[in-house]
């Protein structure tokens, strides 16, 4: 006897592509600016709906809704892809530990833990990502310059907004899955 494999429903798609889009255009605003001698740390609300996604349909789903926002993002990059690439890392480190959590036992408790690490990953991988691969790329040959000018930047501001982010991200989250998630999970349905 052969498996075959379940093909995804055309709701479930559905709502996929419904909280791609809605992140999408939360990825363009609002955008909060955080630091001055950082213009690219921005807080937006697009971490949401890839939260969402995540609890309600699982780690794969919420991974395409942050990669079709992004694809979206690029058409209109300042910085050569980099600040999508920043993106992609941190929202992983975020979505993973608080999905898993969350799967394990579906209650508003694992929620909250997974979010609490999630917050920490998501911090942790900001401040290294930041430090190895997107300032070297993003400034080049100015790095070492601007790394003399601005010594603390890793702990002063990629630390604290990467915390703050995540803090307003699943706090949002927190407050919304419940009253949406039969919606996410089973569509019109449910």
């Amino acid at each position: 006897m052969t498996q075959t494999r379940k093909s995804p429903d055309a709701g479930r798609l559905t709502r996929i592509a419904m909280m791609a889009a809605i992140s999408t255009v939360l990825s363009f605003y609002p955008e909060i600016p955080l630091a001055f001698f950082a213009p690219w740390l921005k807080i937006d609300f697009s971490f949401v709906p890839i939260l969402l996604t995540g609890y309600a349909l699982g780690f794969w789903p919420g991974v395409i809704v942050l990669l079709i926002k992004n694809a979206f993002k690029l058409l209109q990059t300042t910085s050569a892809g980099v600040g999508e690439v920043a993106d992609i890392l941190v929202a992983c480190a975020l979505l993973l530990p608080a999905v898993l959590a969350y799967r394990r036992k579906r209650t508003r408790g694992r929620a909250l833990i997974g979010m609490v690490i999630g917050i920490v990953c998501m911090t942790a991988v900001g401040v290294m990502a930041n430090q190895w691969i997107l300032l070297p790329l993003y400034l080049g040959e100015a790095l070492p310059r601007w790394s003399a000018e601005n010594p603390a930047y890793l702990w002063a501001a990629a630390a604290p907004f990467n915390l703050l982010k995540g803090i307003v991200i699943c706090g949002v989250t927190y407050a919304l899955y419940k009253p949406l998630s039969r919606f996410l999970k089973n569509g019109l349905k449910g």
